[in-house]
């Protein structure tokens, strides 16, 4: 889901840059205002999962932002299509087999 996505990584640039205090508005996240009830129900799946923790801000508005905790599993959300490991296994099986069929 590109929603969830484009929130998992404006959060982890947001927690990289400012560390695990930062707190963001869904509104502010790229993408929010064209799609806000796609964007909304990413949220709630992401706040439903505990990758992100819903507090408010001093502003007393809705703020999202990273849960230290799940940080492994947020990068598991954000590692690229390339780099999952059932791809990787796959594409060695069949490398093998290409240079056993070589072989024989």
């Amino acid at each position: 889901m590109l929603a969830k996505k484009t929130i998992l990584r404006t959060l982890s640039k947001q927690y990289e840059e400012e560390g695990p205090e930062a707190l963001v508005r869904p509104p502010s996240i790229p993408g929010f205002r064209d799609k806000p009830d796609k964007f909304q129900r990413a949220v709630n799946e992401l706040l439903k999962d505990r990758l992100v923790e819903g507090m408010k801000d001093e502003g007393g508005q809705m703020a999202i932002a990273l849960n230290p905790q799940r940080m492994r599993d947020v990068q598991r959300e954000l590692r690229p299509l390339w780099a999952h490991p059932g791809l990787i296994t796959a594409l060695a099986l069949i490398l093998m087999a290409a240079g056993l069929g070589l072989l024989v």
